[in-house]
Order: structure tokens, then C-alpha cells, then sequence
């Protein structure tokens, strides 16, 4: 689970439609994500505020949402892995940090839930599942 497609969703961004089932099933299942993504929610938040798109009173109730969801971070990047990473993340065009959750969808053979496209083709190429289909 990508952190830009549950902040959205925290911030009542995404748009109706099919994704509504994905809702339903990631809080049924357990997230896997990064170590940093608490961060990148953190973030999001702050910067709703800063757009007007969220009051900063708002905040703690907002993040609350983040409660029913079976949320397991994983270690952070072991510091003999940074070089790999680097390199994954250059042959993939993408981040480090969103290269780390297209690892562990691989790692752990799990679709991988974003609508970041540069994520979503990666994750393509590497023959990993992404949702929303």
C-alpha cells in the first residue's frame, strides 16, 4: 500500500468508483509497508493543512482513521542493502523510497497497491500484481 493512495483516502481524495472494493478489501487484509511510511502520511497531512485542504485541528482525528488497518512495518533498509537500492531504484526509474514498495511487493509476492504509474509500470515489468486493476 502505496502512502499516497491511503492519504488520499484519509484526506477524502480518491475518487468514487472501483477503488471502493479495494478499500474494502485492504481493511481486511494486513498492510505491508515500508518503515518510512508513517512518515509519508505524516507529510501528507502536513501539507493538507498547508493547502487549505485540511484544517490543522483536523489532523489528529484524520490520522485516527488510520486505526482499523492491520498496519505492519518492515525493517528499514539494512545499511549494506543502500547500494542495491540505489541501483534497483535507477533501473526502475523510480525513488528509492517508492522502489522500496515495489520490493516488497516482490519480496513478499504481493500485489502492490498505487496508482503512481511510474510504480504501477515497474512493478508491470517486474510481474507483480497492482491494485486497482
Amino acid at each position: 500500500m502505496d502512502a499516497s493512495l491511503f492519504a488520499a483516502w484519509l484526506l477524502n481524495e480518491s475518487r468514487p468508483g472501483p477503488e471502493d472494493a479495494l478499500w474494502d478489501r485492504l481493511a481486511a487484509e494486513t498492510l505491508i509497508v515500508p518503515s518510512h511510511w508513517p512518515n509519508e502520511i505524516a507529510n501528507a497531512l502536513r501539507r493538507a493543512v498547508q493547502m487549505k485542504r485540511l484544517r490543522a485541528d483536523e489532523i489528529e482525528p484524520v490520522a485516527e482513521r488510520i486505526r482499523p488497518f492491520d498496519v505492519n512495518l518492515v525493517p528499514p533498509t539494512a545499511i549494506d542493502d543502500i547500494g542495491r537500492l540505489a541501483s534497483d531504484a535507477l533501473s526502475n526509474d523510480l525513488s528509492a523510497y517508492d522502489m522500496l514498495y515495489v520490493r516488497l511487493a516482490k519480496e513478499r509476492q504481493l500485489p502492490l497497491a498505487t496508482v503512481d504509474r511510474a510504480m504501477r509500470a515497474a512493478a508491470q515489468h517486474l510481474k507483480i500484481a497492482v491494485l486497482p486493476a
